[in-house]
C-alpha cells in the first residue's frame, strides 16, 4: 500500500504529531494511527452537530418566549436578538456584529425583508451561544430563567441555576465544546492541544481516557437539555462506533493495518425493495 504517499499529502508536521504520540516506527503504523484519529473525529462531529442544534434551539425558544411574555400570542420563534423590535435589549460586541451582518446588506443597511428568526438562528455560529449565556443576558433573574429553560432536565434544575457559579460552570463546558469542534474542523488531532508536553505518562493510552472523558461531559450537558436526544444519539451507529474506536484493541488494529470496516447489518430485502418504491 502507498502509505508514504498518503503521509506526504498530510505534511510532515501533521504526521509527526501522530508519530510522537503513538510511537509508530513505520509508514504503515503511522498511517493507521492517522486513520484512527480521523475516524474518531468523524464520529465526534455527528455529536457536535446534534449538540449545537439542540443548544441553539433551546436558547432561541427561551428568549423568544421571554420577549413575547404578556403579548397576545407568546412565540417560541421571535426576533429577540433585534433591539429595534419592542425595545428588546441590544446585543453587544462580536455577537451583535454577527447578528447585524445577517439583518443588513453589505452597506450595513437593514434589509427591507428581514429573514425569519429561525433562519437567523440557523446562520449563527456555535461561538454565539456560550456568549449569549455568559454575557448577553441583562439580569440575574433572566439568566436563571434562561438556564432553567435551556437545561430543564438537570437533576436540580429548580434551584441549581439560581447560582452564578453553576451557570459559569455550564458555560465553561460550552466553550470547551466550541474549542474542540473548531480543532476537529481544522483537521487537528482529537486530543487537547498541549496535553502531550504536560502529561506525565506521554502515552497514547491517555488519549483514550481524555477523549472519552471530554465527550462524557458533552453528553451530560446534552442530557440536561434533552434526555431523549441523548438516548437516540447514544444508540446510533455513530454513538456505538465511538465506543468501538476508543479501545486499545482498536488502536492496535489500525496501527497493524488489520482493521476491517465495521460490520453493518444487511437490510431486509423485501423492506428495502418496498422502501425504494416510495413516491
Amino acid at each position: 500500500m502507498p502509505y508514504k504517499d498518503f503521509l506526504d499529502t498530510l505534511s510532515a508536521p501533521r504526521g509527526g504529531v501522530y508519530k510522537r504520540v503513538f510511537r509508530t516506527q513505520t509508514h504503515e503504523e503511522l498511517s493507521g494511527a492517522v486513520l484512527w484519529g480521523q475516524e474518531v473525529s468523524m464520529v465526534l462531529q455527528s455529536l457536535m452537530v446534534t449538540f449545537e442544534v439542540v443548544l441553539r434551539n433551546r436558547i432561541h425558544s427561551s428568549l423568544s418566549l421571554q420577549a413575547t411574555k404578556g403579548s397576545p400570542v407568546a412565540s417560541q420563534s421571535f426576533a429577540w436578538y433585534d433591539h429595534l423590535l419592542n425595545g428588546t435589549r441590544k446585543l453587544e460586541g462580536e455577537t451583535f456584529a454577527k447578528v447585524e451582518a445577517i439583518l443588513c446588506d453589505a452597506q450595513g443597511i437593514r434589509l427591507n425583508v428581514q429573514p425569519s428568526p429561525d433562519r437567523v438562528i440557523a446562520r449563527l455560529s456555535l461561538g454565539v451561544w456560550p456568549n449569549i449565556l455568559d454575557q448577553q443576558l441583562s439580569t440575574q433573574a433572566i439568566e436563571a430563567k434562561t438556564f432553567k429553560d435551556v437545561y430543564p432536565f438537570h437533576p436540580r434544575a429548580n434551584k441549581h441555576w439560581n447560582h452564578q457559579d453553576n451557570r459559569k460552570d455550564a458555560v465553561a463546558v460550552l466553550k470547551d465544546v466550541r474549542a474542540w469542534r473548531n480543532r476537529i474542523s481544522h483537521c487537528k488531532p482529537v486530543w487537547s492541544e498541549g496535553w502531550y508536553r504536560n502529561s506525565v505518562s506521554q502515552h497514547w493510552t491517555e488519549v483514550l481516557n481524555r477523549v472519552t472523558s471530554r465527550r462524557a461531559a458533552m453528553l451530560e450537558v446534552l442530557q440536561w437539555m434533552c434526555p431523549k436526544t441523548y438516548q437516540v444519539y447514544s444508540n446510533s451507529f455513530s454513538g456505538k462506533l465511538f465506543e468501538a474506536l476508543m479501545t486499545e484493541d482498536s488502536v492496535m488494529d489500525h496501527i497493524t493495518a488489520t482493521v476491517a470496516c465495521p460490520p453493518y447489518p444487511a437490510a431486509n430485502a423485501t423492506l428495502l425493495a418496498a422502501y425504494k418504491q416510495r413516491p
